[in-house]
């Protein structure tokens, strides 16, 4: 009876609909956790990421006008530069510091204004980033640049980010202290330079230009030395002349040019052919990689005489030149055509000579005759004698000739001595002074 009352007191479904309850308002929380969800990774961390007063971070410059520069930090809103913040130059227009697209450190100096922004400072991020690399630079022993900006008593201050300070036995490549008005003409000048000492706590880099270029010259010379080759013919310049030869500055390293190879002839010293400061063309004799020792020639650039001068000059023939210079074993005679010749003592004169000074002197211009010729020894012997002997019998044998052709008794000392010294006519008779005491004793 109960299940029938039930039954007669339903509501058939089909006439009846039920009714949905109105769903409930969402809170914050569901509000926030649903914008998380649609959040990318990157826009999530932009949110959520927060920084602190001091941090040095890394951000990139959006916006740059007169008031100041807009930051991207990765946060939410961007971050501000003060113009105060942005260089320790004063005066110097934000757009001359920072580009935009730039990427640039800076440190946090208030997290977040009122207003919700993040201030930054360039200036200080600079200042504690430079420290760091100075820190790097001294042991990875790393070359800096900096710009001189006054010489101070001892040295130059210089600016590297900080001021730094190099001590005057540190500028330049001498070790020797350079003296106050040699180093007032690097103020204004920007120099390499290696980091000796830092001091963070006490604000205090103490730089080397000496060492920075000592290794930079290092770094040439290595450079020049590897692109140096046997037989290459290359520009120098004389940087010293010494009596052995000269030391050429190839551009980094030294060559010497030996004595013996700046000329076919033979020369005193060699400042009578080069000066110091000349640029010469000079040829590479020879290399040393163990020793990096070059050696250099300068005859070598000009035709070898001696291949020559068998066209020039041969045995018997009679030359003409100067007395170059003296020597124990007799003359040196400088000869047409870039060559010398030797003139030894038993050849200076028919009489027995101690010293080539007996006879000649150095710049005498004199005739002598070529009594050999060595082209592949480089080497040509004159004689004086042999000249003077070949003379005498030359002129013995016209007088001979002449005497004989005229029919007369023939010729005495006594006349030949006279011919000589101007005393006989030219006939072989006697002069006019007896012309008339002959005349009379012959009638």
């Amino acid at each position: 009876m109960l299940e029938d009352l039930i039954e007669d007191s339903a509501v058939p479904t089909d006439e009846v609909p039920l009714e949905t309850p109105a769903p409930e308002p969402a809170s914050e929380a569901d509000e926030f956790a649903r914008a998380v969800q649609e959040m990318s990774a990157e826009e999530l961390e932009r949110a959520t990421r927060t920084v602190r007063k001091g941090q040095l971070i890394r951000g990139t410059v959006v916006h740059v006008d007169e008031n100041g520069v807009l930051v991207d930090i990765g946060t939410k809103s961007e971050g501000v530069i003060p113009p105060n913040e942005l260089t320790r130059l004063p005066n110097q227009p934000p757009e001359e510091v920072v580009q935009v697209g730039q990427e640039i450190d800076v440190v946090v100096l208030k997290p977040e204004t009122e207003e919700g922004q993040v201030i930054l400072s360039k200036k200080r991020a600079d200042y504690e980033v430079t420290w760091n690399r100075l820190e790097e630079a001294i042991q990875s022993n790393e070359t800096l640049h900096g710009t001189v900006t006054e010489r101070v008593k001892g040295g130059l201050m210089v600016d590297v980010g900080v001021r730094g300070f190099v001590p005057a036995s540190h500028v330049g490549m001498s070790r020797t202290p350079l003296p106050d008005s040699a180093l007032e003409k690097y103020v204004g000048q920007t120099i390499p330079l290696k980091v000796l000492e830092v001091d963070r706590v006490h604000r205090k880099v103490v730089l080397s230009n000496r060492l920075a270029e000592a290794e930079r010259r290092e770094q040439e010379r290595q450079q020049v030395f590897a692109s140096i080759q046997e037989g290459q013919v290359i520009e120098g310049k004389v940087r010293r002349i010494v009596d052995y030869g000269a030391f050429i500055d190839l551009g980094g390293i030294d060559g010497l040019l030996h004595i013996s190879e700046i000329s076919w002839k033979r020369i005193k010293h060699p400042s009578d052919v080069l000066r110091e400061g000349d640029r010469v063309r000079v040829q590479v004799l020879r290399v040393d990689p163990a020793t990096r020792k070059v050696s250099l020639g300068m005859k070598q650039l000009i035709p070898d005489p001696w291949l020559e001068v068998e066209k020039q000059y041969q045995v018997g023939q009679v030359v003409t030149g100067k007395i170059a210079r003296l020597a124990p074993f007799g003359a040196i005679v400088d000869l047409p055509g870039d060559l010398e010749a030797t003139i030894p003592l038993s050849e200076l004169s028919t009489r027995r000579v101690r010293s080539a000074a007996e006879v000649v002197q150095e710049g005498q211009e004199v005739e002598a005759l070529v009594v050999q010729i060595a082209p592949a020894e480089h080497r040509m012997v004159l004689s004086l004698r042999r000249l003077q002997k070949q003379r005498e019998e030359q002129e013995n044998r016209q007088l001979r000739e002449h005497y004989g052709s005229t029919g007369s008794r023939g010729f005495t000392i006594g006349e030949v001595v006279g011919r000589n010294f101007g005393t006989e006519t030219e006939a072989g008779e006697p002069s006019s002074n007896n012309e008339g005491e002959e005349q009379a004793s012959a009638e």
